[in-house]
């Protein structure tokens, strides 16, 4: 929805996988794969060097974009260092249920359970304590986020 207004986008895992997936290959590497390489990197480079990498796939870091996929208030905090009070921290939330069903939805390895308690999925929940916004994302509506992120984003969002 962001990028459909203007927003860059990139993912923490688009870094986690150019980091560690063989180039050559052309599948997609499995849910298990990235949290464990996720680990792996929050361990052995930081947070710090994996945001990096993740800017690195934004094309122009002066005009607006969105990261996905914090998982660690080490992500929030380079962000938050690195552009101060241009960084809006949303943080979207779905009661369980919701969630398993989503999850089961898309092409995985692991159960949900097995993915939601893996080590690297520690503080996820916790950024809701650092977020500037919390949004309920358990509605399947689209227009209760656009709505949302008018209101958060205002003159940023603009809904197509």
């Amino acid at each position: 929805m962001l990028e459909g207004s203007d927003f860059q986008y990139a993912r923490i895992s688009k870094a986690i996988k150019r980091l560690r997936w063989p180039p050559e290959r052309e599948d997609k590497p499995p849910r298990s794969w990235y949290q464990k390489m996720g680990m792996e990197l929050h361990r052995t480079i930081g947070q710090g060097a994996l945001c990096r990498e993740t800017l690195a796939l934004i094309a122009d870091p002066a005009a607006p974009f969105v990261i996905d996929g914090a998982r660690w208030r080490d992500d929030i905090a380079f962000f938050r260092e690195k552009f101060g009070d241009r960084v809006v921290h949303i943080h979207l939330t779905a009661n369980d249920e919701v969630r398993k069903r989503r999850f089961d939805e898309r092409d995985k390895d692991v159960t949900f359970e097995d993915a939601d308690s893996d080590e690297v999925e520690s503080e996820a929940r916790e950024l809701a304590d650092v977020a500037d916004a919390i949004f309920d994302n358990s509605s399947d509506e689209e227009s209760e986020l656009r709505a949302f992120l008018e209101t958060v984003l205002p003159g940023r969002f603009h809904a197509r």
